[in-house]
């Protein structure tokens, strides 16, 4: 009996840990977002997303945040840091995929919903070491932002202004959309307010 208990703690552990590390799972690419086998929308790079079921190169993620009553198409990190999650091509297959799990109203009297929705993308999608995709988005950052300028701290700016800081930049230096949008996400999530 007592194998058999430990047998089963032992296993109980295992299934926290990994649960905990999808948690900790992280989008490596922009990915197109499908539903029932339709593609809907797409969520950006480095957004956070639960995995809940892998099989046959795909994977089943859970994706919360936070979205506009009035313009539901998309979800944002929260309310007040305007990070975008995921983007749908209409508001219907917002709607249809995402379960309001609360509303709040912000300080200028829009309602957000607080939402979460579960869809499928293709495993190869998933970061399988995020730190490294964190450390690829740092290094990008540095080496592209400090060719003429002094670089600015990444939290210089607030979650809303660098996306605008960015394409500021963008008459200056080239970069492809991955490229930019990799950036971006790195200095919104490490950003004077990300926390």
């Amino acid at each position: 009996m007592g194998i058999l208990k430990k047998s089963l703690l032992l296993l109980s552990i295992l299934g926290v840990t990994s649960f905990a590390l999808a948690q900790d799972s992280v989008i490596k690419e922009r990915t197109k977002l499908f539903k029932n086998g339709k593609d809907i929308g797409f969520i950006t790079i480095l957004t956070p997303v639960d995995v809940v079921k892998k099989q046959a190169g795909k994977v089943t993620i859970k994706v919360k945040g936070y979205r506009l009553e009035n313009y539901p198409q998309m979800i944002l990190r929260d309310i007040k840091r305007k990070e975008l999650y995921a983007e749908f091509k209409d508001e219907k297959s917002s709607n249809e995929s995402f379960k309001t799990v609360k509303k709040h109203e912000d300080d200028y009297g829009e309602i957000w919903h607080e939402v979460e929705g579960v869809f499928t993308i293709d495993l190869k999608n998933i970061a399988k070491n995020p730190d490294k995709l964190k450390l690829k988005a740092k290094k990008t950052y540095e080496q592209s932002c400090s060719m003429c300028h002094h670089l600015p701290a990444s939290n210089a700016y607030t979650v809303n202004q660098w996306p605008q800081q960015i394409e500021s930049m963008m008459e200056q230096v080239t970069l492809d959309p991955h490229t930019k949008n990799l950036i971006i996400k790195y200095l919104q999530q490490h950003a004077a307010d990300s926390k």
